[in-house]
């Protein structure tokens, strides 16, 4: 045991490089003084978002006490923070078992590949802790105040937490480690792994489809005479999913003395699936891993040959870097499902939650965003170029354009190209993604929200506009302080501090912009001037950010360090 609590200690330290977080090393490296103003502004511009989302739940609350229906809050935060574990958590599994660095230093060692698996198994539960924590914790802690809770509640929320992440993480650990041993007898294992992927992606979106499908029961008093005969709203929501209910009811017990019960269940199952995986550790894991880096090594050096293939034959260099970052990118399955993957998860992950619910019209709010849909044009138009945004920005590949290039960075700094050509062919590549997103949420917003075609072409230049911005901004940061020494793929990515650091920033001027948009909408000006306002300051503010970084890229490149 004693092996496997350094493996977890060492793994912790490397995940998440906690001395950047340190005062006293920001204050030490002044190169990175700037960041405390931005992540404080970026903070300052989500505490809307969650002040919002408290009034929501106080709102529920008041809602559904009445109907002693209040636990169903739980619930529906309890299952949508283990499914969204069960989405991101896919990526750091995959990464964290069989694209790590140091697996080649870890193997050699006298520890054994269930305390390997399981250490990095550990790392990823602690990473998904932050994951579901935006949804959970708040729901948590609300629903104690409101119910004026008493002491067991408060430490049952905080285990009930702990185990959180455990079940949907042990059930993706299991599908990962189970691939990852077919594919290992392929000699295409990228291709089979971006498939595999694919497939296990698309059964958790399907199964989160199914799990919110409800039988239409009819309007009214029937609806309500049907929840509460089949166990009320806790059981009607997380009927397909019973570890959602059963820690519901250990925080919110039916009965008394039933929510030790629920929680012996929770925990037990938890165990149960950490068991399988221990067992699927040491019968699997080291297989599965046979072959990986051999190839990983040997596609690094063809990508090399490639690049100065493409210079040197006298293709723009603009294009064959960009040939390049499609290329780090597509073969690199981490990067691409990081990446591209999440440009259109977003807008199918909204089409389900917002169509599911049972009947031939969909849900309740997806009713309400027809009608808003059909009643504003303005509306229309600022919401879809919004929602356009959103899809193509936060994926974190423009914040880390240059951190996923890693050791391999000294080729970018020798190649005969102008460090200002590579930054363009980086931009064009991270806008590409960008853009691709953009129109995904294009293609939702016609054919499921049933916007004007017109209306939502009028918002495509708008998110574009956006889109260039968030881009350059993006790509400023991780020129600023690129993340070049990571011991796997998904830390260039998921656990780069720049990707942290550019969704603040995004999150606040998108907060920041929506918040100023009302508001001149609010005191009646036009709608009409109100985009073209917002489309100009936001053309203007691609182009000085945009030039900002063509200009800090030739200094960039000479003073960092690989």
């Amino acid at each position: 045991m004693t092996k496997f609590f350094r493996l977890v200690r060492v793994g912790l330290r490397v995940n998440f490089g906690l001395s950047l977080f340190r005062p006293k090393h920001l204050l030490e490296n002044k190169r990175d003084i700037w960041l405390i103003p931005l992540i404080l502004i970026g903070i300052a511009g989500l505490f809307p978002v969650l002040l919002y989302y408290l009034k929501g739940i106080r709102f529920m609350y008041r809602l559904l006490a009445p109907l002693g229906q209040q636990a169903a809050l739980l619930t529906f935060a309890i299952l949508m923070g283990q499914f969204l574990i069960l989405v991101f958590g896919f990526y750091y599994v995959l990464s964290a078992f069989y694209f790590s660095r140091d697996l080649d230093l870890l193997i050699p060692l006298p520890v054994t590949p269930v305390q390997v698996l399981l250490s990095k198994f550990t790392v990823v539960v602690v990473n998904e802790y932050l994951t579901a924590s935006p949804i959970v914790v708040p729901m948590l802690i609300a629903y104690g105040i409101h119910s004026r809770a008493g002491f067991r509640y408060w430490v049952t929320a905080v285990f009930v937490y702990l185990l959180l992440p455990v079940i949907p993480l042990a059930i993706v650990s299991l599908l990962v480690v189970g691939m990852m041993r077919f594919v290992n007898f392929s000699r295409k294992k990228d291709a089979l792994i971006i498939i595999g992927s694919l497939v296990l992606m698309t059964g958790a979106l399907g199964l989160q489809f199914w799990l919110r499908r409800m039988p239409d029961a009819g309007p009214g008093r029937q609806v309500l005479i049907q929840f509460f005969n089949e166990g009320g709203f806790v059981q009607k929501i997380g009927a397909k999913f019973p570890p959602s209910i059963w820690a519901t009811r250990a925080l919110a017990p039916e009965t008394a003395g039933s929510e030790f019960v629920h929680f012996l269940l929770f925990a037990g199952v938890s165990a149960l699936l950490f068991g399988a995986l221990f067992f699927a550790a040491r019968a699997f894991f080291y297989r599965g891993l046979i072959g990986l880096g051999e190839v990983a090594a040997r596609r690094r050096r063809l990508s090399r040959e490639r690049l100065s293939a493409h210079i040197s034959s006298g293709h723009r260099p603009i294009r064959a870097i960009f040939l390049r970052e499609l290329r780090i990118m597509n073969r690199t399955p981490i990067f691409l499902l990081n990446g591209v993957l999440s440009v259109i998860l977003i807008p199918i992950i909204f089409i389900l939650f917002a169509k599911a619910g049972g009947g031939k019209s969909g849900s309740d709010s997806y009713r309400i965003i027809l009608l808003l849909a059909s009643s504003n044009s303005a509306a229309v138009i600022l919401g879809s170029a919004l929602f356009m945004t959103i899809c193509g920005c936060l994926n974190g590949t423009a914040s880390s354009a240059f951190s996923r290039e890693g050791a391999q960075f000294w080729m970018s700094k020798v190649i005969p190209t102008p460090p200002a050509d590579q930054v363009k062919a980086k931009f064009l590549h991270s806008f590409a993604v960008a853009f691709l997103g953009i129109l995904a949420a294009a293609v939702v917003a016609v054919a499921a929200i049933q916007a004007d075609i017109v209306l939502v072409l009028i918002s495509l230049p708008i998110a574009m506009a956006a889109a260039a911005a968030l881009t350059a901004l993006g790509m400023i940061i991780d020129l600023l302080r690129p993340l070049l020494k990571w011991t796997n793929p998904q830390k260039a990515i998921k656990q780069n501090l720049n990707v942290l650091i550019a969704f603040f920033a995004a999150a606040g001027i998108l907060v920041g912009l929506t918040i100023a948009v009302t508001a001149l909408l609010k005191r009646g000006i036009r709608g009409e001037l109100v985009i073209s306002g917002l489309a100009l300051f936001l053309f203007v503010l691609a182009g000085l950010s945009f030039a900002f970084l063509l200009k800090i890229a030739a200094r960039r490149y000479r003073e960092i360090e690989t």
